[in-house]
């Protein structure tokens, strides 16, 4: 009988969602009639808006720069900090000083308008490169002194998804000379030397335009090939004219920990100001009944099922077989510019929006939103959907109230600034909603 029960609930999983709770009997010819495929997706839905405290930026890998403006995530601007040292201390006395520059290699990650230029500039650190007392991360609000007084800067036309290009930043060709000489003279001979006189760079971007935010990348190692770093370049020479004369030093990030991006927005005169801190939610009908998710800030979308406790309430002898949150993303907010991601990262979180783990479906699979695209140009049944399979088990077999919610992030949250606009109810009742399939027998 157990054969029969898979094969018929299978068939029966094609029927759609009523607005009420809709039964289905399972093999009336061969059991009795009170055993019911259902199926209820009017669960009430609480949505809204917080904010995480802080997120690690460091040991990314991705100097993350670049300035957004945005009517509803406001003004957003990406400032990264990095170490550079260099391995090679060996400099013939007859060498030549040219020039010194910062190299920046693009990884491909953009968000914003590429067509629109945007300047850097480079400033030296005043502060040794570590965390502060009692940690061990930096995250998207820490911050070191630099000087304010730029090395270099840098206006330029972005090509983020060139997999050759970079960007050069000259640097004040008078700092390169006496760094060049200090160890050409030996006064400066060790990796230990170096980052006692030099503590790092930290680059900024034109915060006044509304631009684009780029991803660089770079390797702790030497290799000038696809690496970012600060790069010096003298001549010697000699005789042989057969030899290349050209040299350079590469000054690279030894280590992913030694970079962090500071990530910080503005959002005075959008719906989500009032975010104060983690515990704080932002009702989805106190914004204009929309619910907000960005990477980089922390910026999360709470989606809270209240009555799915009282399922197991239905029936005594019950047990759901699948479950699916659906939501979709307000029409016109996002474009080439802003493109939706193919997935979005789905999080457990408790009353105090503190993170309990990641979803999970009913095997125990990472269970993520999934896009669902229109072919169409108007986009009108573009939806995310997610098995909701293992939370709804879990809420259904726990003796507790456990009071959880959802939270919608990024992955990658941490490095990237991607955001999304989820539409609670609009008037194609395209809205947030929870559907169920349990037997009853």
């Amino acid at each position: 009988m157990k054969i029969f029960f898979i094969g018929t609930i299978i068939m029966f999983f094609m029927f759609s969602c009523s607005d009420d709770i809709k039964s289905y009997p399972v093999g009336s010819d061969f059991i009795d009639n009170d055993v019911n495929l259902k199926v209820l997706d009017t669960f009430t839905i609480n949505a809204g808006t917080f904010k995480l405290d802080s997120l690690i930026t460091s040991s990314t890998s991705r100097i993350l720069l670049g300035s957004v403006k945005d009517d509803y995530f406001g003004n957003l601007t990406a400032q990264s900090y990095f170490q550079v040292v260099n391995s090679d201390f060996s400099i013939s006395s007859d060498a030549v000083y040219d020039s010194i520059g910062l190299v920046l290699n693009y990884d491909n990650y953009y968000y914003g308008d590429t067509t629109r230029v945007q300047t850097y500039k480079v400033h030296r650190l005043l502060e040794y490169f570590e965390p502060p007392e009692d940690d061990d991360a930096f995250y998207n609000v820490s911050k070191l002194e630099y000087d304010e007084e730029p090395l270099g800067e840098f206006t330029f036309s972005p090509r983020p998804t060139s997999t050759s290009d970079s960007i050069y930043i000259p640097i004040d060709k008078d700092l390169g000379e006496e760094i060049f000489n200090k160890i050409r003279d030996n006064d400066i001979n060790s990796t230990d030397d170096f980052i006692q006189y030099f503590y790092g760079l930290t680059v900024i971007p034109d915060t006044l335009v509304d631009s684009n935010v780029l991803g660089f990348t770079y390797t702790s190692s030497s290799d000038i090939e696809n690496n970012s770093g600060m790069r010096i370049f003298y001549t010697e020479d000699n005789d042989d004219t057969n030899e290349d004369n050209d040299h350079v030093i590469n000054f690279y990030i030894p280590s992913s920990d030694k970079q962090f991006n500071t990530i910080k927005n503005n959002l005075s005169g959008t719906v989500i100001e009032n975010l104060d801190d983690q515990e704080t939610t932002i009702d989805s009908y106190d914004t204009d009944q929309l619910i907000f998710a960005q990477g980089g800030i922390g910026v999360s979308a709470r989606i809270e099922m209240p009555t799915l406790k009282y399922l197991k309430t239905l029936s005594d002898e019950s047990t759901s077989l699948s479950a699916e949150l659906t939501f979709a993303p307000l029409l016109n907010s996002y474009d080439e510019t802003r493109p939706l991601q193919d997935s979005l990262a789905v999080y457990i979180v408790d009353n105090k929006n503190r993170i309990v783990s990641q979803l999970t479906d009913a095997d125990a699979n990472t269970s993520y939103a999934i896009l669902n695209q229109d072919s169409d140009e108007f986009n009108e049944s573009t939806y995310y959907s997610i098995d909701m399979s293992g939370f709804v088990e879990t809420i259904f077999n726990s003796e507790t109230d456990l009071n959880y919610a959802i939270m919608i992030q990024f992955i990658d949250y941490n490095k990237t600034v991607d955001s999304v606009i989820i539409d609670d109810l609009n008037e194609d009742d395209n809205n947030i909603k929870l559907s169920v399939t349990y037997l009853e027998y």
